[in-house]
Parts: C-alpha cells; structure tokens; sequence
C-alpha cells in the first residue's frame, strides 16, 4: 500500500522482506520533519501504526505503542549509520519461493535471545514506555 502512494519509493526488499532497526523510544527524537508524519493503523484500534513522511510518501517507522521500542525502516539510516543485518526474524511470513542463503540466523518468529535483548533493554529503561508524541494525524484516506 505504502509504495503505491504517489511518488513513494520501495519499502520492501526485491525478496519481499523489510530491513528494520529497534531503537529504545527514550534514545530516539524527531528533530527534523515531524510535521509531515502521519499514522497509518490497520483497524481504528490497531496498538501498532506504521508512520509515514508524506513529503515524499516514505515509510519511517513502526511502532507498537505499549512497547518500549521503535522499529525503524533501516533504510532510512545513512548507510554510514547502519548497523549490520544481525538476524531475520518471522521468515514463516515469506513470501513463496523465498530461500534464505545468505548465512544469517533466521527465525520463524521471534528467538529466544532477541526477546530476552528487548526485555534487557526495558529494565534499563525502568520498565517505561515512553511515548512518541510527535506524529500528528492520519495519513489521508488510509484509515484513521
């Protein structure tokens, strides 16, 4: 849906697979653009939205909004910034005829040491959700 708005770039990989990159909310800040992003829920009580730029129709970030992370589109980083793909996770969701060969770790759903990492990372942070507060609005005719 989000590489069918107008003038919007890929926001998959040519293998159907989305790099991302998990922030702790209390580490991360829009200091530039906030203005243009808006909120797209797949129902009007999805805990999860996805964010979009709509000065240029690009997909920015998830976020589910109990959480204590954010999952960033990786390719929204400078490529200088980015960290390594380190695993892949929910591979039961590729597409067909997808094979995985590139010797990373690779997950049906989520493993073991990824979620004890997210729950590390939340203890430091004293159990806290912060809140991102700067995404104002709806993406137009896309949900609420």
């Amino acid at each position: 849906m989000f590489e069918a708005l107008p003038g919007a770039g890929p926001a998959l990989n040519s293998d159907g697979s989305t790099d991302f990159v998990l922030f702790r909310k209390d580490r991360i800040d829009c200091t530039l653009g906030a203005d243009q992003l808006r909120e797209h829920r797949l129902t009007p009580t999805s805990k999860t939205r996805r964010v979009v730029a709509t000065c240029c129709n690009t997909p920015m970030f998830l976020e589910f909004t109990g959480g204590h992370w954010l999952t960033l589109y990786r390719q929204r980083l400078d490529p200088r910034d980015r960290p390594p793909v380190q695993m892949r996770v929910m591979t039961r969701d590729r597409q067909a005829g997808v094979t995985i060969a590139d010797g990373l770790p690779s997950y049906a759903g989520h493993s073991g040491k990824f979620m004890l990492k997210l729950m590390g990372a939340w203890a430091a942070m004293a159990f806290r959700t912060p809140r991102i507060d700067y995404v104002k609005g709806a993406l137009d005719g896309h949900g609420t």
